[in-house]
Order: C-alpha cells, then sequence, then structure tokens
C-alpha cells in the first residue's frame, strides 16, 4: 500500500509465514507505534502475528471516549477490524517526571472497557516501573489488575475499596485530592511526559492538596504502617512543590 506501517506488516507477515510451520504456537508481535499506528486500508496481519498498538500521543486524563482520544479511538477500532489479535501498550505514569501527580484514575476503567468492547485481545499497562513513589502507583497497579479480569467492574467502586484497605481512615482525603487533581486537568493535555509547568498545577490547587495530604497523615498518625504508605503518597505533592517553588512563593506572597 506504499505506506509505513504496511512496509512493516509486510515484513512482519513475511517472518510469520516464514516460522509458521516449524514453531505453529509461536507469535510475532509487533508494535503499530507512531509512524505506524495508523491501520492499512486492506493488508491484514496473518494469523500468527500479534499487532500491538501504542498509546503514546493520548491524553491519560480522559478515556479514549472523549473527543481528545478520538485519533486512537479510531486506530483501535480500525485495527480490530483487520485482526483478531490486537493488543494495546499503554502508560499510566510520566515518563519525564515519576513523582509528579498523574491524574489518569478515572479514565482507567473506561478505557480497559472500551478496550475489551472494541476487540482487544491483550493489554499491557505501563507504569512507574523503576522505583517506588510515582503518583498513587498502588492504587493503579491494584485497579488495573483487576480491571484486566473483569473490565466490567465499577471502578470508582475499586479505588473506593482500595483506599480504605490501603490508605483507613486517611481514605476520605486521599479522594478528594484525586478528585482535585483530576478536575484541575481540565481541558490541559496530560500526556506520557507530563511536567510539573503545567497550568493545572496552580497555586490554589497544589495548595489544597497539600492540605489534604496533612489530613491525611493526620488522621492514621497512630498506625505506623499505614502512616508510611500515606507519607509515600503524599511524595507526589512535595515533589511540585519542591519543582515549582520560586513560583508559588512568589504567587503565595
Amino acid at each position: 500500500e506504499g505506506s509505513p506501517v504496511a512496509s512493516v506488516l509486510d515484513l512482519v507477515n513475511y517472518v510469520a509465514d516464514q516460522i509458521r510451520d516449524e514453531f505453529p504456537e509461536v507469535a510475532v508481535d509487533t508494535l503499530a507505534y507512531q509512524y505506524t499506528r495508523k491501520a492499512p486500508r486492506t493488508m491484514k496481519p496473518r494469523p500468527n502475528v500479534i499487532v500491538r498498538l501504542c498509546s503514546i500521543e493520548c491524553d491519560f486524563s480522559k478515556p479514549m471516549t472523549d473527543p481528545a482520544n478520538a485519533s486512537f479511538a479510531q486506530d483501535v477500532k480500525d485495527w480490530s477490524r483487520l485482526t483478531n489479535r490486537l493488543y494495546i501498550w499503554n502508560y499510566g505514569t510520566s515518563f519525564a517526571h515519576y513523582m509528579l501527580p498523574f491524574p489518569n484514575w478515572f479514565a482507567i476503567g473506561p478505557n480497559q472497557r472500551f478496550f475489551a468492547q472494541n476487540g482487544v485481545k491483550g493489554l499491557f499497562e505501563q507504569g512507574a516501573y523503576q522505583s517506588y513513589g510515582a503518583s498513587m502507583a498502588e492504587l493503579n497497579a491494584w485497579v488495573q489488575a483487576q480491571l484486566l479480569w473483569n473490565p466490567d467492574q465499577d471502578d470508582k467502586a475499586l479505588i473506593r475499596e482500595f483506599l480504605k484497605g490501603y490508605y483507613g481512615a486517611a481514605a476520605e482525603p486521599i479522594e478528594k485530592y484525586m478528585k482535585l487533581m483530576s478536575s484541575a486537568i481540565g481541558a490541559q493535555h496530560m500526556g506520557f511526559v507530563a511536567n510539573p509547568a503545567s497550568p493545572a498545577y496552580d497555586v490554589v490547587t497544589v495548595l489544597e492538596a497539600e492540605r489534604l495530604w496533612a489530613q491525611a497523615e493526620t488522621a492514621v498518625a497512630k498506625t505506623p504502617d499505614v502512616l508510611w504508605r500515606v507519607k509515600l503518597g503524599h511524595l507526589p505533592v512535595r515533589y511540585l512543590i519542591l519543582s515549582r517553588w520560586v513560583q508559588y512563593r512568589r504567587a503565595a506572597a
């Protein structure tokens, strides 16, 4: 078809054809990524080819059904029309600033349902795998795992269940923090390299976020193991304050 994706798929199909008879249980996995993201018009992957579509350009604060993600959502539908072995490589953190507040929490459930409803057979959720302390990493991992088993579950109920079970008496202010940060993003684009300079993180929002985490720490002050979890969850707001210290101090004054 003369396009980059057709050229890559032609090569992958060739490799898949060469190994099919000797290795009938083996699949060839290829990325549909940036310049190969758009599905070809008619060329189809071989039955032993997995196409792994990457959401790198998406706005992760919003579900795939939002107009901000319309292009990628259409790619999912177009690839699903061509293959029954469509996988997704999705992102769940800011790879430029792991500790930055990354309010994708309320898009996780709608997105996993969207993928399931549109023929996706495999889903890889890439988070902050290199260290501790990333924004709500424990919650993200647990909620994502639950939804991978059954995407039709109530994701907001799962979030509340995790908050209560993991943070105990601090659950309520932390849930308020999550709603605050999600609302603050608004129409802003939150990509996979989100950074502290975003207008979403204005001084009023960040001061309220700091107040909520301080309240959360107070609520579990006499429970050392839970307090440690809350302090770890608090780090992204502290990181944001330190990253923009001069600006916030001037605005506060």
